[in-house]
């Protein structure tokens, strides 16, 4: 172990003993000389080298001083007058910029090892050179990105929530990741859902429109309305040109929280389209009605003025609901060409119900049914059936379903857990049975909640907050969502 002695020595002896010398140069060779024999002469091959009585072989010490020489006795001696004792820094710097260097290298060496060994993807470049290591930010999240997809295939979903949010902490430019993050914590922690969703609005202005739809769902299927009406009025404000679908969730929520206040900010914006303006004056001034006969009247000028199909769709909706829906009919068609067959259809569906017309409406069902069925179809009849549960009807959609089904792929996917829902209000188990068969043939697998949820619906409770079984149940189309909380929670 001498050579590991002597080597400390030397690391240290660089630094002290040049040092030393350099104070004794700049005092001009007065004093005691640093590194010589006192009681020797001071002259050339006649002088000890103090410096050196410690080491284990003194040659190792010329590497710091090469004055020290043997002499012709071979002794070792300093080979210069006491005077011309000198420092070797340009030695010290060699020796310290090397060790350095070698030290960098064994210590890169033993991180790249590492982080190899732990998972990540680095190269020895990319750990050896410091202007690479901005990568790396990038390398981790690639790192739990990858231990989230792994988590998520073994069904362990406590680790892949845990990876995705580092992954999303990593690199918060990561919009999918974010994204992601979100969907996958709306449920069990549907507090960091908000705040990652809210983050991603902020941080990601492009994408601003698709991140609110996602969320908009997310907050509906949790039957969050007062954040629903001021996730809605946000966006219509910000973007009047994409407003249609916000202002039908606008007024949704707003019907259930019986924000007045809230109603009234977002009509005095400048900026407000007018269409949400026309139906927010008609929501007030329905409020300070004081009869159905009042509220008629106002809804009888609202479909005459209504500026456009979507205020138009409203107002015919809103007469349905009040109980006139003979007049809804009556405007449809003295106002032919507002509204597209996709609008008309439903309207008409729920006003013939709704005056139990049953014979006219049986035959525009089969007039529907006729030909290859559509899923959009299937989930406009789920939503009217939901809010109209009529056994014939229902009893006329499954038949037609049972001769020719409906694909078993994902685009059938929602129209297949519309029915569901559809079974489930109407408190049809077969039905309802039949419809989880083939959504479970779709996704290839038990949904063991499923069978949970259809138990629920078929328990005939209207006053069950269907809100604790939508999450299950995604993604459903708006129309039914809607329906769902109509039905299960209706408003006076």
């Amino acid at each position: 172990m001498g050579w590991l002695s002597d080597f400390f020595r030397l690391a240290w002896g660089f630094l002290y003993w040049n040092t030393r010398k350099s104070a004794y140069r700049l005092r001009r060779g007065q004093g005691r000389c640093p590194c010589q024999h006192a009681s020797d002469s001071g002259r050339a091959w006649e002088t000890s080298c103090e410096a050196v009585i410690h080491w284990n072989r003194p040659e190792r010490f010329r590497r710091l001083c090469p004055l020290l020489q043997k002499n012709r006795d071979g002794a070792w001696r300093c080979s210069v007058d006491r005077a011309d004792v000198r420092p070797f820094w340009g030695r010290a710097a060699i020796f310290y910029v090397s060790a350095g260097l070698v030290l960098y290298l064994v210590a890169t060496l033993a991180v790249f090892g590492f982080l190899r060994q732990v998972g990540y993807r680095v190269t020895y470049a990319g750990v050896l050179w410091p202007p690479a290591w901005h990568h790396f930010n990038s390398i981790r999240t690639d790192f739990f990105l990858r231990k989230y997809q792994a988590a998520t295939e073994a069904g362990d979903m406590r680790t892949a929530l845990m990876s995705l949010s580092t992954a999303y902490e990593l690199q918060p430019q990561n919009y999918a990741a974010g994204r992601q993050l979100a969907q996958l914590s709306q449920v069990a922690q549907p507090g960091l859902s908000d705040q990652v969703y809210r983050r991603l609005l902020n941080d990601h202005p492009d994408e601003a429109e698709a991140t609110a739809q996602v969320w908009f769902r997310a907050l509906l299927a949790r039957g969050d309305f007062v954040a629903v009406q001021n996730l809605a009025a946000e966006r219509i404000v910000a973007a009047p040109n994409q407003a249609s679908a916000w202002i039908n969730a606008f007024l949704f929520a707003n019907r259930r929280t019986g924000d007045a206040p809230a109603r009234a900010r977002l009509a005095a914006q400048p900026t407000l389209p007018e269409t949400a303006r026309f139906l927010l004056v008609l929501a007030t001034d329905l409020d300070a009605t004081k009869t159905p006969q009042h509220a008629r009247e106002r809804l009888l000028v609202a479909a005459a003025t209504a500026p456009d199909g979507l205020a138009f769709f409203n107002v015919a909706r809103e007469l349905i609901a009040r109980g006139f829906a003979q007049d809804a009919l009556e405007w449809i068609e003295r106002r032919p060409g507002l509204l597209g067959p996709r609008d008309i259809l439903p309207l008409r569906l729920d006003a013939l119900a709704a005056l139990g017309w049953s014979t006219t409406l049986h035959s525009e069902v089969e007039n529907l049914l006729i030909g290859p069925t559509h899923p959009t179809i299937i989930e406009l009849l789920s939503a009217h059936l939901i809010r109209y549960p009529a056994t014939g009807v229902r009893e006329h959609v499954f038949a037609r379903l049972e001769r020719g089904p409906l694909p078993k792929d994902g685009t059938s996917y929602p129209a297949y857990l519309s029915l569901f829902c559809a079974a489930g209000a109407g408190r049809d188990e077969a039905r309802l049975h039949w419809t989880a068969a083939r959504i479970k043939e779709i996704l290839r697998d038990n949904f063991r909640s499923l069978d949970a949820v259809g138990s629920a619906l078929l328990d005939g409770n209207r006053t069950r907050r269907i809100e604790n079984f939508l999450p299950a149940l995604q993604p459903l189309p708006l129309d039914v969502s809607y329906a769902l909380f109509e039905h299960y929670d209706p408003q006076p």
